[in-house]
């Protein structure tokens, strides 16, 4: 590692498994000190364990105000600033639009949407010039899919939502980007499996469909949020990258 991320404090949520640890793990061996912010708290104080002593798990609904704001003040007070924010905490559900549930559509809607909103409205105040906001979207943000149309909805709505931030904080020095993983081998994708009728029929469709013709690993997609959050992006805001094996 070069220490592209010293001295640098960051939070990223949904970062107990998958990518966000992925992601938390990497901010740490650049040199960064890292809050993980997860709605099962137990786990994030054990994911920031295995990580080391420059990361803090602590519980966080990015979904709820009231959660986020205490969140939020309770991860500056581990952090004495906030340079990095990475909404990563997500949530998917799969079925037809036909058999969907409204349940399951509001769900998608505020995790994914309103989660992202609530996280940097409160982290705003203590953004200055020079800070990074990086939100995981995802490849279905960029290009719809049948089976999870709430998914997509909620992700493109992510992608929209980095481009006018990305606009409204420019000014003040703050990018926004957005990173939009392809498929990556994460407990994540449980509901999709599920529907397609089980790891068999996915992993043909992996084969069939991605250029590379694999999965990621989150290992595999951690390094474009390091470059997203060093200083090697200092002219680089309101895109949405693709890190996707080729799919779209």
């Amino acid at each position: 590692m070069t220490d592209r991320l010293s001295g640098k404090k960051a939070i990223v949520t949904g970062a107990a498994q998958g990518i966000g640890f992925a992601v938390a793990d990497a901010f740490v061996r650049e040199g960064a000190q890292v809050v993980i912010l997860d709605l099962n708290g137990d786990l994030a104080s054990e994911a920031a364990g295995k990580i080391g002593a420059r990361c803090t798990g602590l519980q966080m609904d990015v979904s709820d105000e009231a959660s986020v704001k205490q969140g939020i003040a309770a991860a500056l007070e581990v952090l004495g600033g906030l340079d990095i924010v990475v909404n990563n905490a997500g949530v998917q559900r799969a079925s037809s639009i036909e058999e969907a549930s409204v349940e399951d559509w509001d769900l998608q809607m505020s995790v994914n949407m309103r989660g992202p909103f609530l996280v940097l409205r409160e982290a705003l105040p203590h953004l200055s010039a020079g800070a990074s906001v990086i939100n995981t979207s995802s490849a279905a943000g960029l290009r719809g899919a049948p089976g999870v149309s709430g998914y997509c909805a909620s992700k493109g709505g992510q992608i929209l939502f980095t481009t006018a931030a990305a606009a409204e904080l420019g000014p003040r020095g703050i990018r926004v980007n957005a990173v939009c993983p392809g498929w990556v081998d994460t407990p994540f994708n449980g509901p999709v499996i599920r529907q397609m009728g089980g790891t068999e029929a996915h992993d043909a469709m992996i084969r069939a469909t991605v250029p590379l013709g694999r999965q990621a690993t989150p290992p595999e997609i951690a390094p474009t949020y390091v470059f997203l959050a060093s200083d090697e992006a200092s002219y680089l805001t309101g895109k949405a990258i693709g890190v996707d094996g080729g799919v779209v």
